[in-house]
């Protein structure tokens, strides 16, 4: 009995390869990397998912607010080292948590606080450093519950951008 030789091409060998491996999260400096090599409000595009599921909006919601990042009008302008903020609503389920950009300068540091309510930071762009020293990057989220305590800077050499959802806050100071 004869055998036949099975033919595929390379594309589709390449596909069948790609749908068999479970999906890696590239690590943080690669996603950094990339997304700053994309030009305009689709640097942002890797994001809309996670922040659709954490702001509980829905995705095309996401990309609109994306969208207005660059529209310098959209903006309230901040007090030095905040650049300044963009103010949206978050899905009715996370009330009463206010949602919104926010550029904050390298140097910006944020003093020690207690969260009322919980508060998620999420970088979008920067690097971010809370108060034991971890970094955040694009694509990271800093998840902060009532009750817990912690203070945040600017960790890079450049503006970050970071998308905000928080609540009532206590000031501790240094």
């Amino acid at each position: 009995m004869a055998m036949s030789k099975l033919s595929i091409d390379e594309g589709a060998a390449w596909e069948l390869f790609a749908t068999a491996l479970e999906p890696v999260a590239p690590p943080s400096i690669v996603r950094m990397r990339l997304v700053t090599e994309v030009e305009g409000w689709a640097r942002y595009l890797p994001f809309v998912t996670e922040l659709s599921r954490r702001f509980a909006l829905t995705r095309e919601r996401v990309r609109q607010l994306l969208a207005m990042i660059d529209e310098p009008g959209r903006w309230t302008p901040g007090i030095d080292p905040i650049q300044g903020s963009m103010h949206f609503s978050p899905g009715a389920a996370l009330a009463p948590l206010h949602g919104g950009f926010v550029r904050m300068l390298p140097g910006t540091r944020f003093p020690k606080h207690r969260h009322r309510e919980s508060e998620l930071t999420f970088v979008l762009e920067g690097e971010l450093s809370d108060g034991d020293g971890v970094v955040y990057r694009p694509g990271d989220a800093l998840q902060m519950e009532p009750g817990s305590v912690h203070a945040l800077g600017v960790a890079s050499s450049t503006p970050a951008l970071i998308a905000l959802l928080n609540g009532r806050i206590e000031m501790l100071g240094e």
